[in-house]
């Protein structure tokens, strides 16, 4: 279906019986509904135990979930590709125990739709199993590690620490009972919370103001703000009371991620790196000992500098592993960057034409060149004396036993790089 053709279709239907899509704007139905149509699209749901679906369900299901995420950038469940209905509460094999759902750590959410539709007609009693589950679902894909919205993994720990310390002041409150058995349970007190979130939110907002504020930011969205489309709005929500103000934005921690663009690096730095610098001294003047030194001072220095804000960040919590990664990734990487943006450009009018006369000469062997010799020059002005691979060409094609004396010496044109670095722009005998 087109997106048009799949709003229209359905539009009055969850305007009829979904209560958080009736409230929103025509712009947030559309974005709402675009939402409903991608999940459907890349999630399977399958009806077990004969439990014949037809699409009001599914678009119900899906509806709870993307209502859940309506506030994230990232509004997939990723990781969890399957939603099983069971036509009343089942039984978890590895258990025995009978439920009327159940999340498993990746692929799976399981529901009864028995359970789904009493919770859905109830939308105030403070119990929601899809959202039970799909909240539970969402945890997991932060605790899974791969892929999740990084502004809510970011700020999950922060919101947790926040709900157990208000809730530890608070007694015989109804949210709080919620609550109270398994209050150091990240997943089980987050479903909680989501189910009095959207089911009983003045009362979240009334027992619990600062944690329910900072819920809102956590889901960046606010189920009290019904006039415009359930946005989460820093300064209406400050305007209570808080013991922990919300801060003005959230920022990113990357405790919960496995992969990093930056673990990268160390490959880079150690495979291709060194390949790239070799052809880069070339006309870059440099010599290798002063290209190792500098990266292990750079390195030294990333690791000493950056350890504790990177450690902050949830990356790099092992000393060594910062050291190791900068030595042998952050620091080859940056050098080679460097030198590579230096060799781009060299500025005209720093241009210096010298000429060198040969005082003496050698040949080696070398797979750099076709006849596999090359012959490198020495200056009777000691000129380049560290950098022998501009002063080394390609072997004549007649040999004789002294090559010095076909030629007088060697004429260069060295320019400042782009970046301030001397540059090779041209050589040639004379």
């Amino acid at each position: 279906m087109q997106p048009d053709t799949f709003f229209n279709t359905w539009d009055s239907f969850l305007y009829n019986y979904h209560l958080y899509y009736r409230n929103l704007s025509q712009k947030g139905k559309e974005r709402f509904m675009k939402r409903v149509e991608s999940v459907l699209n890349n999630t399977i749901i399958i009806g077990k135990e004969e439990l014949e679906l037809n699409e009001q369900i599914e678009i119900l299901v899906v509806a709870n979930l993307v209502q859940l995420t309506f506030g994230l950038k990232q509004f997939w469940l990723y990781g969890y590709e399957y939603i099983y209905i069971y036509p009343d509460e089942f039984t978890i094999e590895a258990t025995g125990q009978t439920v009327g759902g159940s999340t498993y750590n990746n692929k799976i959410i399981s529901l009864s739709w028995k359970n789904f539709a009493l919770d859905h007609l109830r939308p105030k009693d403070g119990k929601n199993i899809s959202f039970a589950q799909y909240a539970l679902a969402l945890i997991r894909t932060v605790l899974n590690g791969k892929r999740f919205d990084l502004s809510f993994g970011s700020y999950l720990d922060t919101w947790f620490g926040i709900i157990k310390k208000e809730s530890a002041n608070k007694s015989d409150m109804e949210a709080v009972n919620n609550l109270s058995n398994n209050n150091d349970d990240l997943a089980f007190v987050f479903a909680k919370c989501t189910e009095l979130f959207f089911e009983k939110p003045e009362l979240f907002k009334k027992e619990l103001p600062s944690s329910y504020a900072h819920f809102c930011l956590l889901l960046n969205q606010d189920p009290l703000n019904i006039t415009e489309d359930y946005a989460y709005n820093r300064k209406r929500l400050n305007k209570v009371t808080l013991k922990e103000p919300l801060p003005p934005y959230i920022t990113r921690n990357y405790k919960y991620k496995t992969w990093h663009w930056s673990y990268n690096l160390a490959f880079f730095g150690f495979a291709i790196c060194p390949m790239i610098l070799y052809f880069l001294t070339d006309n870059i003047l440099i010599n290798p000992h002063q290209i190792l030194t500098t990266i292990i001072a750079i390195g030294i220095v990333f690791a000493v500098v950056f350890y504790f804000p990177l450690k902050k960040a949830g990356l790099y919590n092992n000393p060594v592993l910062l050291l190791m990664n900068s030595l042998f990734g952050i620091s080859p990487c940056m050098i080679t960057l460097y030198l590579i943006l230096n060799s781009m450009y060299g500025y005209p009018s720093t241009s210096q034409i010298s000429r060198h006369k040969i005082a003496s000469y050698y040949q080696t062997h070398s797979i750099r060149y076709a006849n596999g010799i090359s012959t490198t020059f020495n200056f009777s002005d000691s000129f380049l004396t560290d950098y022998p691979k501009a002063r080394t060409f390609e072997t004549f094609e007649q040999q004789t036993l002294r090559v010095a004396t076909l030629f007088n010496g060697v004429e260069y044109e060295i320019r400042t790089g782009l970046l301030g670095l001397p540059i090779l722009i041209n050589r040639k005998l004379y």
